[in-house]
């Protein structure tokens, strides 16, 4: 009777370790995917998404891949057909007809500013209530103001999307790995989407009050020493790729993750201990993006 090795071995010994190492996503990779390779390179190799690249430059050929993927893969956020908030306010008995129009009127000759505020400044209505409003009008619930919690820092996106799209994150359930992101307006589907592939966690989506999205903006701004770097000239796919490259030979980074937010690719190169470093480049709009042939 014959026995294998790998039969034999405990499972604590080297060579167990050695058949959980991962193999190579390269298809040009030029080392050879035996275990004694993948264990030389264990301490050099990158996760991009849920694949593990060898070295640098297999790393480099999935992040040219991945970025053709990202950039075919973007969609518009979805404008719903929902009932205009000073309706909404109109029909919850919160405002009168001619305190719409006032403010309607009012907001018309400033050309800025939204209703909501604009209610508010005329002692129309409160904050609370044009919160409750909004909230009717996304279909998802109030996040109540005293269930806020300062959140660790790989939880934060950067401070450039949380403007874009007015949303900060504000409570994470462990036990379900479920992070709470609260909008100021109107919920962004693109974005949970996107923090969901980069925070690796399920997001719900919530309506919060001015008071706590300005709060949990100024946290960010003054408490987290993140670092995010904003490269706002437009690169070619070549270039995002050898500039991601070198950077994560720079910090040693052990994981890379990318998505598409609006403009911006969001990429973020991760090492243990909770380090991370954001990168922001400026991409063309997807109704810009001309279809690309593979090479």
């Amino acid at each position: 009777m014959s026995l294998s090795l790998r039969s034999v071995l405990p499972i604590s010994s080297p060579m167990a370790t050695l058949t959980a190492l991962p193999t190579c996503a390269s298809q040009f990779c030029p080392r050879p995917p035996t275990l004694w390779q993948r264990w030389w390179a264990r301490h050099e190799g990158i996760w991009l998404q849920e694949r593990w690249y060898c070295s640098v430059d297999c790393f480099q050929v999935g992040v040219f891949r991945r970025l053709e993927s990202a950039a075919y893969a973007r969609r518009p956020d979805a404008k719903p057909n929902r009932l205009p908030l000073g309706l909404v306010l109109l029909s919850q008995g919160d405002i009168t007809d001619a305190q719409l129009r006032q403010a309607l009127e009012r907001q018309r000759a400033a050309k800025s500013g939204k209703l909501g505020e604009w209610l508010v400044k005329m002692g129309a209505v409160s904050e609370q209530q044009v919160t409750a409003a909004l909230a009717v009008q996304q279909c998802c619930p109030v996040f109540p103001a005293r269930d806020y919690q300062p959140l660790p820092a790989t939880l934060h996106w950067p401070l450039p999307l949380v403007h874009t799209y007015r949303a900060v994150p504000v409570f994470y359930n462990r036990p379900q790995s479920s992070l709470y992101v609260g909008f100021l307006e109107g919920i962004s589907h693109a974005l949970l989407y996107s923090l969901e592939q980069m925070l690796r966690c399920r997001t719900q989506p919530c309506i919060v009050p001015v008071s706590t999205y300005d709060r949990q903006l100024e946290w960010q701004t003054r408490s987290l020493d993140s670092e995010t770097v904003v490269i706002n000239q437009r690169q070619s796919d070549v270039e995002m790729t050898q500039t991601i490259g070198n950077y994560a030979q720079q910090v040693r980074a052990e994981r890379c993750s990318l998505t598409c937010c609006e403009e911006h690719l969001w990429t973020r190169l991760e090492r243990s201990g909770g380090f991370h470093v954001d990168f922001l480049f400026r991409v063309p709009p997807s109704t810009e993006l001309a279809p690309r042939r593979s090479q």
